[in-house]
């Protein structure tokens, strides 16, 4: 549980020692949320004791109901789950740190006439400096190898440069890859070198050409888990080193 330093009501943040911030302002918070409902921000929601994961939008905000709307995941059992458990997680990457609150429960509704789930607009959201999800640089001489097929047919291949368990980077992929930010890639194979791989589904959150380590120029690309299966978490184990 984190502690906050009162700083008085007149302010729009409570500050603990280690740099978070707690937001209480109403005002503040729904300007906040609506902001990542234009920038169709990704939100990773962790339930079931945070033990699952889905990555998601806000679809829009209605202060009157008092609610959130909020994309479902791809997969039907998983949606399900979310709907049964308490204790639902929202976190939002912002400018290289990350903005949090909690729901005690999701409900099910229909949004413009679309199946959606909803939670109620949070009376406190914890911002930090840190970033959402720790990353992991993956050793060159070991990095699996990662391939796809994009909507059109295109097949692409690329080396993992890092992982967290929000997401991968990928990196030497052809300099001509253009695909636009929010592409989702499906069935996306992680090879690991003894042959073996893991499957994830994947949505394209950034891209942009940099000079690899040969001084060659190349593209990477960072994608957001759209699932997380149980063979993702093995290997952001392996490459995980307790220090």
């Amino acid at each position: 549980m984190t502690h906050f330093q009162s700083t008085g009501h007149s302010g729009r943040f409570n500050a603990d020692v280690a740099g978070s911030r707690l937001l209480w302002s109403r005002h503040q918070i729904i300007q906040l949320l609506r902001r990542f409902i234009r920038e169709e921000r990704s939100i990773s929601v962790h339930y079931a004791n945070e033990g699952k994961l889905i990555v998601t939008r806000a679809l829009g905000l209605n202060t009157d109901l008092d609610r959130i709307y909020f994309e479902y995941g791809d997969h039907k059992a998983a949606n399900s789950l979310l709907l049964r458990s308490h204790n639902v997680q929202f976190s939002m990457e912002n400018a290289g740190g990350s903005s949090q609150f909690t729901s005690p429960r999701v409900r099910d509704v229909l949004h413009e006439g679309k199946p959606v789930f909803h939670s109620p607009i949070p009376d406190r959201i914890v911002q930090s400096d840190r970033r959402l999800h720790r990353r992991i640089t993956i050793p060159e001489v070991s990095a699996p190898v990662v391939r796809f097929t994009l909507p059109d047919g295109r097949k692409a291949e690329g080396q993992l440069a890092d992982m967290s368990s929000g997401g991968i980077g990928v990196i030497g992929l052809a300099t001509d890859l253009k695909v636009p930010t929010g592409t989702l890639i499906y069935n996306c194979l992680i090879e690991l070198n003894d042959g073996a791989g893991v499957l994830v589904n994947l949505e394209i959150r950034h891209s942009g050409a940099q000079i690899g380590a040969d001084g060659r120029l190349t593209h990477r690309v960072g994608f957001s888990l759209t699932s997380r299966p149980t063979g993702f978490s093995a290997l952001l184990k392996a490459f995980t080193v307790d220090l």
